[in-house]
């Protein structure tokens, strides 16, 4: 799953904002592969995949969960090239539903997961334990409709609109 970034038009950045943008692109799409491909049904994995999926969750929020009008956020990239029409679906997309069970966006979930337990490691109780293991489990479930691949593809698709 690549991120086109030849469909962006990127020539109304100045070169270390694009140059920045490109190299965190790139570092996704390296992380996110890395993350789906570990088999966590092998217990030698487990550990490699913790690793893996908090170095992408620490990306994945700077990128797509920051919103500060100076971050080289997504959002703001497109922003800046004009196209507010992008930003908007990208937002749209992370506040829409993580699942039919219950109240919480994707943007909540993913945002829960890198504060508490990746970015911030904040004081948490046994619910919140509970919970992010929940969340966890339904982002590596090949048969969960919203997991992890699902979210990164659907904002591909969005990301990659001509």
């Amino acid at each position: 799953m690549e991120v086109n970034l030849d469909k962006i038009d990127n020539t109304l950045f100045e070169s270390p904002f694009n140059e920045q943008f490109e190299f965190n692109m790139q570092m996704y799409e390296y992380r996110l592969k890395r993350v789906l491909s570990l088999d966590t049904t092998i217990k030698g994995n487990q550990m490699e995949y913790l690793m893996a999926f908090d170095a992408f969750m620490t990306l994945f929020r700077a990128l797509f969960l920051e919103n500060f009008k100076n971050c080289y956020t997504v959002q703001n990239y497109f922003r800046t090239l004009g196209r507010e029409d992008v930003s908007n679906r990208i937002d749209a997309f992370l506040d829409g539903p993580f699942n039919s069970y219950s109240q919480e966006t994707i943007r909540r979930v993913l945002k829960f997961i890198a504060d508490k337990f990746v970015c911030h490691l904040d004081p948490i109780t046994f619910e919140d334990l509970a919970l992010a293991n929940t969340y966890m489990a339904a982002l590596k479930n090949p048969y969960v409709k919203v997991n992890l691949q699902y979210i990164c593809s659907e904002l591909n698709n969005i990301m990659s609109v001509s």
